[in-house]
């Protein structure tokens, strides 16, 4: 079977979703170790470096092309030259297929319905764009790929799509943050105090790239309207009136749309006191995560919701919303809150801060930790793709 996979939006962001393409595509291509598909791998401008390594496989072929504006190259570029492409399955994985696209063995991503159940949060034209996307694949997939029961349910119930259509493949924690947990826990004879030394001077550096202070709390998502970062800000410096918290507040992640007066407001009024530090990458989110005292999610809709298990995976104390699929991915193994109940959430950072969110379990968190893993997801999405009929 030749198998088209679209990773051209991974050279213009790299959000969760981006990372959900990547790592899916890398599994699908590392398991297929007799080599029984052929993976033809779409880049734009040039191939990612998380792929190079496979550009000497015999059964990988990549196919770069030139493009800068998203969505010229998107709707107009993209098509033009997947109709050139012979395939037998074409998977977009990050964000749905061009509309001006046909073909029988498409199967396309929705990881949310943000544009139907929270289009306040996006800009007027955004919103449109992905309502018609959507709607879009609905009519021309021969399969829908979703990250979470809550998003397959909410296009079931909306659409009156059928449920035997969507398969569910749940994102993964990657490599970074496994390897740096087995780091911690190594308890050999020689090596211990060289791990140790090694994870302490890791710290020190990426302390340093981005300015944290020595202890903070973190929130870390894509810094738009649905991350509830304003409600979060506002019951943060309430503690900080009171008297309740004293450490810094770090917000990571790429900015999004329609927060440019929040950002002012920030720099103006808090800037001693919350730290908005940028993109943070791939190989020091573990450590990030690991320095702060713990982690906060305010989210009020995911269609999935990594960065609570990531900060999990390294150890850190996570306290989350418990809005649209959040509890469906950390289960008991996040403190949670009502996004939308100010006092709720002060009250678990109190908790948070004195480690004290009792109902949470060491054993809990591994168990969910091992749930989710991207060799598993990825096995999910060929069993689908090559199974013939509905």
């Amino acid at each position: 079977m030749r198998i088209a996979i679209d990773l051209t939006s991974l050279a213009d962001n790299f959000s969760g979703i981006e990372r959900y393409a990547m790592n899916i595509a890398r599994e699908l291509i590392e398991m297929d170790e007799k080599e029984e598909h052929t993976y033809i791998l779409l880049f734009k401008r040039k191939v990612h470096p998380q792929f190079q390594k496979y550009q000497k496989k015999k059964n990988v072929d990549m196919k770069v092309y030139k493009g800068q504006n998203k969505l010229l190259f998107a709707q107009i570029l993209l098509p033009f030259h997947l109709y050139g492409i012979r395939a037998d399955v074409f998977l977009f994985l990050a964000f749905q297929g061009p509309l001006l696209f046909w073909h029988r063995g498409i199967f396309n991503m929705i990881p949310d319905l943000t544009c139907w159940d929270c289009p306040e949060t996006m800009k007027k034209h955004m919103e449109w764009y992905f309502k018609l996307s959507i709607l879009n694949a609905l009519l021309v997939s021969r399969g829908i790929i979703t990250i979470s029961r809550f998003t397959r349910d909410r296009i079931v119930d909306k659409f009156h799509y059928k449920k035997k259509k969507i398969t569910i493949a749940y994102c993964g924690i990657s490599d970074v943050f496994m390897d740096y947990a087995r780091n911690q826990a190594y308890n050999g004879s020689g090596n211990a105090a060289e791990k140790e030394e090694e994870i302490r001077n890791r710290s020190l550096d990426v302390r340093h790239k981005y300015h944290l202070p020595e202890q903070y709390l973190l929130c870390l998502a894509t810094l738009e309207p649905r991350k509830n970062l304003p409600f979060l800000v506002e019951a943060y410096v309430e503690l900080l009136e009171e008297g309740s918290v004293e450490v810094p507040l770090v917000l990571a992640g790429r900015k999004g749309w329609k927060m440019d007066g929040f950002w002012e407001r920030i720099e103006k009024e808090y800037a001693q006191k919350i730290i908005v530090t940028g993109f943070i990458e791939d190989e020091d989110l573990p450590y990030v995560y690991h320095m702060a005292d713990c982690f906060i999610f305010p989210s009020i809709y995911e269609g999935f919701g990594m960065p609570p298990l990531e900060a999990m995976a390294v150890g850190t104390m996570t306290i989350s919303s418990n809005a649209a699929s959040l509890p469906e991915a950390l289960g008991n193994a996040a403190a949670y809150f009502d996004p939308h109940d100010k006092e709720g959430l002060k009250e678990r950072i109190r908790q948070g801060i004195r480690q004290q969110c009792g109902e949470v379990t060491v054993e809990e968190i591994r168990r969910r930790i091992g749930m989710f893993q991207w060799r598993r997801s990825a096995e999910k999405v060929m069993r689908r793709i090559t199974r013939k009929g509905v």
